[in-house]
């Protein structure tokens, strides 16, 4: 057997996980078809290939940060004030998720992604504040999406109010400034059709009156939701709640660091 092969292999089913990966805040307000981590940092990547007013060099370098920079989550999740993690924590979690992953590729590729990785939570760097700057403005974006795709208005205001303010470099900042003077004005901008309908899945996927047959519908997801986060509310008050703990399986992985090395 080839070890170098096999972690490999691992590495990219880790990165196939990513795509089975929902991000926890649309799960959380009821949205439905809820994108993965690997979908938001797709976009990241082609939103780096698209910035105007860079160098090749730090165009490049963006894109490599965006398709890193949320990867620890493949293993971790995406772990979010709900969780009850404090962000020391849940940098911790992280790094030893990237310490494993990494661990798994030829070790000049693997020191890369971990230096990447660690720029970008660092957030010294100019490309790292940018990258971060495109992070919100997918979320942002994302939110519009989610809007006009359930048809229930600014549903998702509490993103744009919570995170729209934290953008800080000219390029999306103008970026943002369109998103919002779109979505303010009530502009009937036209999202693309579903591409699956230009397939034989719309036999599959849809019903003969057009509608999705996979949505989970939307109350239930916010009616869930809402039962767990007032239970963790109430149960913070009480008594000292343990968060999801992924310790001891970063434990584990962290061990077997030494046979792929070997």
């Amino acid at each position: 057997m080839n070890t170098d092969l096999d972690g490999l292999l691992e590495f990219l089913l880790y990165v196939g996980q990513a795509k089975r990966t929902f991000r926890t805040g649309w799960v959380l307000h009821g949205v439905e078809k809820v994108e993965s981590v690997a979908d938001h940092m797709y976009r990241m990547a082609v939103m780096s290939l698209l910035l105007p007013t860079i160098s090749e060099e730090s165009k490049v370098r963006c894109m490599k940060l965006a398709l890193v920079h949320d990867l620890a989550e493949s293993v971790v999740g995406d772990l979010t004030e709900f969780d009850g993690i404090p962000k020391t924590e849940k940098r911790r979690r992280e790094t030893e998720a990237m310490l494993y992953l990494t661990s798994l590729l030829p070790a000049d590729v693997g020191r890369e992604i971990f230096s990447l990785f660690n720029e970008y939570a660092d957030q010294k760097t100019d490309e790292a504040k940018l990258v971060k700057d495109l992070d919100i403005f997918d979320m942002l974006l994302q939110a519009y999406e989610y809007e006009k795709l359930q048809s229930e208005g600014e549903f998702l205001q509490e993103f744009f109010s919570g995170s729209a303010h934290n953008i800080k470099t000219d390029i999306v900042r103008k970026w943002l400034k369109q998103l919002t003077e779109c979505r303010s004005s009530g502009k009937q901008f036209q999202l693309p059709s579903d591409s699956n309908l230009n397939t034989m899945l719309k036999h599959i996927l849809y019903d003969d009156q057009g509608t999705f047959l996979y949505n989970f519908p939307s109350c239930e997801l916010r009616s869930k939701s809402n039962r767990l986060i007032s239970n963790k509310n109430k149960s913070d008050n009480t008594t000292s709640s343990p968060s999801i703990d992924t310790t001891q399986l970063l434990t584990n992985l962290v061990k077997g660091m030494k046979h792929h090395q070997n």
